[in-house]
């Protein structure tokens, strides 16, 4: 049973929607800025990417935005336009995934702060599922509705459960997605004290496999997908992004923390065996790389092991800064996008490419025709995972 991408919608740092969000990238644009929302007095870490709340206003009243962590809020924007973008009147039975890295931890850090008593809705509006709750709630849907968590690869650990439900028949779609809301002091100090963050004040501070990088940009934002079975979205009309031909998930024991250059080789090439395709039929590589000095370096590696220096590779938290688990969804919906419009976006940013990493990495705009693109998520707890995205018509 194939599966597609039928629908997309998104909220980012730099665009109120997908297509929005697709234009800033093709045109070299960033949303890094001086972070607004956490008073950064004190900290190392001042920088952020920041999404723009003002169309939330026209959806929920303010009762209602008070109920909900912003992680909730973002996740059921997201989907809206990625069901309406899909054209789809989804049935009763459709399923809703939605991954996050940390969940309801902008309200948890608003209780905390505040000296008045805890909200009555603190706990439902930090449980990890209440996103893809919310938006079974909104749309009336009864099927099976789960959050997932897998750190910053929890947006692709999302659309890989998405893709088994179809596949097993469960549902012939599936909204899939994953949003993250961490513009919180903890987050900050937090991926600050543990070397992760960028101590860089520049507005170009998220420069993936720069020789001077020194940490990614702590962003916020959703990416929601219609996941469809191929027959169903052919017989309605739907537009299609692209299939998604295969993907191979595995688990790093070495380290909480640290990635394994043996697994996500492996992981890449285990996406690869089970698409049945080379190394030399991927046309690009959409990069995890999140601008860590260890992190960039490691999968540059992997990927040079894999590839060689061949495959043209983009990194679009360049742009976005990290989303945390929301990156992986965001990203495999531009390389679907890529394949749609045979464009690669930019890496933005990048004017001293580290010799160590011997990658193509693309700093233009490029048009070609794209068949087949690998994508890269991983995090935190040895999560490896690699996706194979197609056009439809590549068999």
């Amino acid at each position: 049973m194939r599966v597609v991408i039928t629908g997309i919608g998104a909220l980012t740092p730099i665009g109120v929607s997908f297509p929005e969000t697709w234009k800033a990238l093709i045109e070299g644009r960033s949303g890094i800025r001086p972070c607004r929302k956490v008073n950064t007095k004190g900290l190392r870490w001042k920088m952020a990417g920041e999404v723009d709340e003002t169309p939330l206003e026209g959806l929920l009243s303010v009762k209602q935005r008070r109920r909900m962590d912003p992680f909730v809020q973002y996740a059921l924007y997201a989907s809206i336009e990625a069901i309406r973008d899909s054209s789809l009147i989804p049935p009763e039975n459709t399923p809703v995934i939605i991954g996050s890295s940390r969940g309801g931890i902008t309200y948890s850090e608003q209780a905390l702060l505040s000296e008045g008593p805890f909200s009555a809705y603190l706990m439902a509006a930090t449980t990890y599922n209440m996103a893809s709750s919310q938006i079974a709630m909104h749309f009336g849907l009864k099927g099976i509705s789960y959050g997932v968590s897998a750190a910053c690869a929890s947006g692709a650990m999302a659309v890989l459960e998405a893709c088994r439900l179809v596949k097993e028949g469960v549902a012939e779609a599936v909204i899939a997605g994953a949003s993250e809301a961490p513009i919180t002091r903890l987050c900050l100090e937090g991926y600050g004290r543990m070397g992760a963050l960028s101590s860089s004040t520049s507005l170009k501070a998220s420069r993936p496999f720069d020789l001077k990088r020194d940490g990614f940009v702590l962003a916020e934002g959703a990416c929601v997908m219609v996941i469809e079975e191929l027959k169903s979205a052919l017989k309605r009309g739907a537009p299609i992004y692209a299939e998604i031909l295969s993907y191979e998930a595995i688990t790093s024991t070495n380290s909480q923390t640290l990635p394994d250059e043996d697994d996500e080789y492996m992981v890449m090439k285990g996406a690869l065996e089970s698409a049945g395709l080379s190394s030399e039929e991927i046309d690009y590589i959409n990069a995890h790389a999140t601008s860590t000095r260890i992190g960039d370096l490691i999968e540059a590696r992997a990927v040079n092991r894999l590839f060689g220096s061949r495959p043209l590779l983009t990194a679009t938290k360049s742009h976005t800064g990290h989303m945390l688990g929301a990156s992986s969804a965001l990203e495999i919906a531009i390389a679907a996008q890529s394949i749609k419009e045979s464009l690669i976006p930019p890496t933005i940013n990048t004017t001293n490419l580290d010799p160590e990493c011997k990658i193509s990495l693309v700093t233009e705009p490029v048009n070609r025709k794209i068949r087949y693109v690998l994508k890269n998520s991983f995090g935190f707890g040895g999560i490896n995972i690699s996706l194979v995205l197609s056009s439809p018509g590549s068999e």
